[in-house]
């Protein structure tokens, strides 16, 4: 299976190149000679040829290149100082339908649910089974939360919109410091489905019509049925909340 694969390239590559100096490989070549004009150290055709990479051989992988690109045989056989912390397993590098290398979010089968959902990686934008620590004095249903506009238009009008607390919602509004009558562009462009949730405690406005399966994960969300495993990073329309879906086992 796919996943799996790409996995146990993820291990490998993390377990081969970051290892230890903090060589810099933001000077590796970057130009541009590859097919159809993609630099050479993106250029893929199979998830096989990329690999993860980071700034420095230490760092945890933050971007993909090819396997043939220096700035990845220059971490083979580099050692890191000890106590270096272990880099997260919820990326792998894949070669994308525009034949470049990128990393992707690994979809992780979590057991247990979590109060406020689980926590999104900083490193990587990406799901793990750590549970989410919800902001102090922060919402705990989506009904705490309510959509306003986040400037003087709104997304109805050409500007944006954004997810507050329902006691914040005539503050914020009077934060903007708005003109009675602002110039606004009046064309409506707000993100289809997009509604309030609230995520580890915090508002956010997200479109989560349309996830593919059951969502799981969250204190107040049914567990899988037997049969099935909460995976976390299978649908971004679940993650963008800190939930999974139910996927059925193999």
């Amino acid at each position: 299976m796919r996943f799996s694969v790409a996995i146990l390239c993820l291990a490998s590559a993390l377990a081969a190149c970051p290892g230890g100096s903090s060589k810099d490989l933001a000077g590796a070549d970057t130009s541009d000679g590859g097919a159809g004009g993609i630099p050479p150290f993106l250029s893929c055709n199979v998830d096989g040829d990329c690999a993860p990479a980071a700034a420095t051989c230490c760092d945890c992988p933050t971007f993909a290149v090819n396997v043939a690109d220096p700035s990845h045989r220059a971490c083979t056989g580099v050692t890191c100082p000890p106590g270096r912390a272990s880099c997260p397993d919820n990326v792998y590098a894949t070669c994308n339908a525009q034949s470049t290398c990128e990393l992707a979010c690994t979809p992780l089968v979590c057991v247990g649910s979590c109060a406020a959902g689980y926590a999104i990686d900083a490193a990587t934008g990406c799901l793990s089974c750590e549970c989410a620590t919800p902001v102090q004095n922060g919402c705990t249903l989506d009904t705490d939360c309510v959509e306003t506009r986040d400037d003087c238009c709104g997304c109805h009008f050409g500007g944006k919109d954004t997810a507050v607390l329902v006691a914040d919602r005539s503050g914020y509004d009077s934060m903007l410091g708005c003109p009675p009558s602002p110039q606004c562009p009046v064309v409506n462009v707000c993100e289809a489905g997009a509604a309030p949730h609230c995520v580890a405690g915090a508002c956010k406005l997200a479109a989560t019509a349309g996830i593919q399966g059951q969502t799981c994960g969250r204190g107040d969300l049914p567990a899988c049925p037997g049969g099935y495993d909460c995976t976390v990073n299978k649908d971004p329309k679940a993650s963008q909340i800190g939930v999974g879906v139910c996927v059925p086992q193999i």
